[in-house]
Formats: C-alpha cells, structure tokens, sequence
C-alpha cells in the first residue's frame, strides 16, 4: 500500500465526490451523512450555549473547510468573517465562487511554513486532527491554532479523544485525550469541556470509555448494522431512501440519549482555549 499522501488524498476525493458523502464517513453515501452532520450542529449548538459562546461579530477559522458545511452556520449567527483554509485546491476555487464574501485559504495547518498571520475570535478544526497522522505534524498543527489564537480565542475540536490507545489507520490515527491535553499544555492551551456528539450513530471506536458491558454490545451492534448500509447503496435511490431513514431514527435515538449520558464511544466535541483565561476549568 503507498503511503499516504495528504493533499493527493483529499484532492483525489474531493474530486471524485464534492458533497458530505465526499468528506464524511466514506460508503455511508450523502444521505445518511446528512445526518450525521446534523448531529454534529446538535452538539455544536449545544456546547457554544453552555459555553456562553456567541459567535456574533466573532472572527471565525475553520481548519479543513471542504465542502464548506459550517460557513452557512456561523454566517446565519453574525460572524463578522469567516476563513477557511484546507490543502486541496477543488475546496478552495469551490468556496470562493460559492461564498464570494468570505477568505478561502489552500494551506496546510500541519506546515511549519504556514503563513497566516491573522488572530481569531474562534478557530473550529472539526474531523481534520486525526488526519494528521505524523505525530510531528500532528504537534505543529496545535502550535500552529496557538500562533492562530490571541488570549480569548475559543477553539473548538473534533476527535475520538480515545480512553485507551487504538492502532493507526491508513488516513487516520484516532489519539487519546492523555494525548490531546500533553500536546495542549505544551502551547499552553487547556482542554475546557468536551461533549458526546453520537451515541450510537457512529463507528464505537471509544466503546471502552463505557462501563456497561451490555452497552458496548449494543453499540456495536448497532453499528455492524449501518456498516451495511454501503451494500444498499446499490439499490441506487431505494438505498438512499433506507439510508435517510436509518439516519433519522439514529438521530432521533441518539438525542434522546445523549440527554443523559454524559460521555460517548465515538467522536466528541473539545472546547479548548489559552491557560490563563479567567475563569476556565480545565478538564
């Protein structure tokens, strides 16, 4: 197998598929994505609301733009600007045609030459950390949102935030929160809070972080079914609609569960920002 290339990756993907099917979980097809990233909204609302976070008036980055998902979000919240900025270039000339008003940057956060100068309000790397799978570049991505941030930036990340370590995978490598908060402090950021965005909706990588044995086999079954969703995909539309339909109710599950649970086995939501903030309590 060769060995991955990042830019040559993500711009052959994007290529090939410029839609959430394109960037999310790859297989599942654009339907059931759609609620998946709507999940994700659930629980990034969520957090900026216990947070008192206001993106009104705010400076907005969004590290790893693609497809531009989040612009609409933080548009309809009054940000003051939004930038992007992602290594491909099919996300760049895309956004820019589509959202003329707003700064599309092809960079790479994970470069020790990375060349913004500007400081944000808030700074979003959602489902691009783990991509990083050199843990070199994983370390200068973190000291390169530090350069990024000025005393009360928000930063807001994407991950597993695993309880116990996992092997690296072609174009991921899913980290531990020990890990995360080692590579925070040295830029001197702390992990502030961190939020379940699934339940059961996606792929149980965490399952160990929960206590019940009866959940962890529910959870992974659960997810052995919808990881047969890419063989209905072949039904063509018929496929689509049973993978919508199945994304509905997982939603609908996993917001009734996520109520009360307090942690998940799959992707959650990190509020980090610099150490000395007044008032901040760190994980």
């Amino acid at each position: 197998m060769a060995k991955y290339a990042p830019e040559k990756y993500w711009e052959e993907r994007l290529k090939k598929d410029f839609s959430l099917g394109g960037v999310g979980f790859l297989g599942l097809g654009v339907q059931y994505n759609k609620w998946l990233y709507k999940a994700r909204l659930r629980a990034l609302t969520k957090l900026l609301k216990a947070s008192q976070i206001n993106p009104q008036g705010k400076r907005i980055l969004d590290i790893g733009v693609g497809t531009g998902f989040y612009v609409d979000y933080w548009k309809e919240r009054g940000a003051k600007s939004i930038t992007g900025i992602d290594i491909t270039e099919k996300s760049i000339s895309m956004l820019k045609t589509k959202y003329p008003g707003y700064e599309f940057i092809k960079a790479d956060i994970s470069s020790k030459e990375l060349s913004i100068k500007e400081k944000f309000d808030v700074i979003t790397a959602f489902d691009v950390l783990f991509h990083i799978v050199e843990e070199a570049k994983f370390e200068q991505a973190i000291a390169n949102i530090r350069k990024l941030s000025h005393q009360e930036t928000q930063i807001l990340i994407t991950d597993s935030f695993l309880k116990e370590p996992r092997p690296s995978g072609f174009h991921e490598y899913d980290r531990t929160m020990d890990g995360y908060k080692e590579a925070l402090i040295k830029t001197e950021l702390e992990p502030v809070i961190t939020m379940p965005i699934f339940y059961y909706m996606n792929n149980p990588i965490d399952k160990n972080r929960l206590n019940s044995r009866l959940l962890r086999s529910v959870v992974s079954m659960v997810w052995r079914l919808i990881a047969m969703l890419p063989l209905l995909r072949r039904l063509g539309a018929f496929g689509e609609a049973i993978g919508y339909l199945v994304g509905l109710i997982l939603y609908m599950v996993d917001g009734i569960t996520l109520r009360y649970a307090k942690d998940g086995p799959s992707s959650k939501l990190l509020l980090a920002q610099l150490e000395d903030v007044e008032g901040s309590k760190c994980l």
